[in-house]
C-alpha cells in the first residue's frame, strides 16, 4: 500500500494548472487557507490522499450568539477568513479542473449553515458497486452508481436529496463501514423518537429507553481523540469490536503516517491542491 501511495504522489503533476498560476496572490492565500481548515479541523486530507470515498464540514460563517468577548474576537476574525476564502474560491473555481473530485460547495439544504462535501470520484464508485443492494433499496430499483454521481457532479441533486438524507447512506459514502453507519442510523432513530415524546410530554417508554441502551452499550470511539495531531484520527461513533471496523482501523491509520509524511513538508497547501487538479489513470 505504501509503494502504490508513493508511485501516486510521484505521477502527480506537481505543477498547479496554468489557469490555477493565473489566479491573484491574494485571492489565492485566501483559497489556501480555506482547504488549510478543511484539512486541519476536518477529514478532507483522507478524501485528497487517502481511500476515503468522501469528507465534509459543516461550515457556518455567521458569528455565534452570547459569547465571552474573547471568543467573540476570535471567533469573528474565523468567519472573515471563512468568508474571504468561500468568496475568493466562488471566483475563482472555474480555473480548478478538479477531474478526479467533486467538490460541493453550495449545500445548503442539509443543515442550518453551509456544507462542503469532497467527493473522491474513484472511491465514491468503489463503494456504491460495493453496497449497491443496500443503496437500491433504500433510494429505488432503477439506482446505479454512475447515475448517483453523475447527478452529484452536474448539480442536479444536492447530497441530502440524493440520499434523503439517511443517517445510514451517508455514513457507508463516508467511509465508516456499514456496521457503523447502520449503529447510527439505529441510535439516530431511537434518538428522535425519544425526543419526539419527550416535545409531546408522553410518560416514558420502557422500551425505546432499553433499546437507546443497547444500541450505547454497542457504540465506541473509532479512535482516541488527539487535539494536538498534525493529522487527526477519524473520529466517529463505531463498534469498535466489529471485524469490519477494525480492518478501518488499520487501514485510516496507515493512510494517517503516509498524510503526516506530506504534512511537514513546507509546501503541504501546494501538494493538496496539485492533487485536487491532477488526474491519476
Amino acid at each position: 500500500m505504501k509503494y502504490a501511495f508513493v508511485c501516486l504522489l510521484l505521477t502527480l503533476t506537481f505543477l498547479v494548472k496554468a489557469e490555477v498560476g493565473e489566479i491573484p496572490h491574494q485571492d489565492l492565500k485566501h483559497i489556501k487557507y480555506l482547504f488549510e481548515e478543511l484539512v486541519n479541523s476536518h477529514d478532507f486530507s483522507y478524501t485528497v490522499f487517502g481511500s476515503k470515498p468522501m469528507s465534509l464540514a459543516d461550515f457556518s460563517v455567521e458569528v455565534p450568539p452570547n459569547l465571552p468577548l474573547r471568543r467573540w474576537i476570535r471567533s469573528k476574525y474565523l468567519m472573515y477568513r471563512r468568508r474571504s476564502g468561500l468568496k475568493a474560491w466562488y471566483k475563482h473555481r472555474d480555473k480548478f479542473d478538479l477531474k478526479d473530485f467533486i467538490f460541493l460547495d453550495e449545500e445548503r439544504d442539509w443543515l442550518p449553515c453551509l456544507v462542503l462535501v469532497l467527493i473522491s470520484k474513484k472511491n465514491m464508485l468503489r463503494i456504491l458497486h460495493e453496497h449497491e443492494s443496500i443503496f437500491a433499496k433504500e433510494l429505488g430499483a432503477s439506482f446505479t452508481p454512475e447515475s448517483f454521481l453523475a447527478k452529484l457532479e452536474k448539480r442536479e441533486l444536492s447530497m441530502a436529496t440524493a440520499t434523503n438524507k439517511s443517517q445510514r447512506l451517508i455514513g457507508i459514502i463516508l467511509g465508516y463501514g456499514v456496521r457503523n453507519a447502520t449503529l447510527f442510523q439505529e441510535r439516530y432513530d431511537t434518538m428522535k423518537a425519544i425526543w419526539k415524546r419527550e416535545k409531546e410530554n408522553l410518560p416514558e417508554d420502557t422500551a425505546l429507553t432499553k433499546k437507546i441502551a443497547d444500541i450505547e452499550a454497542q457504540c465506541g470511539d473509532f479512535s482516541e481523540l488527539d487535539a494536538d495531531a498534525i493529522i487527526h484520527p477519524l473520529y466517529f461513533l463505531a463498534d469498535v469490536s466489529h471485524p469490519e471496523t477494525i480492518a478501518l482501523q488499520k487501514k485510516y491509520e496507515q493512510e494517517r503516517q503516509q498524510i503526516i509524511s506530506l504534512r511537514k513538508k513546507h509546501n503541504f497547501m501546494d501538494l493538496v491542491l496539485e492533487r485536487l487538479c491532477s488526474h491519476s489513470s
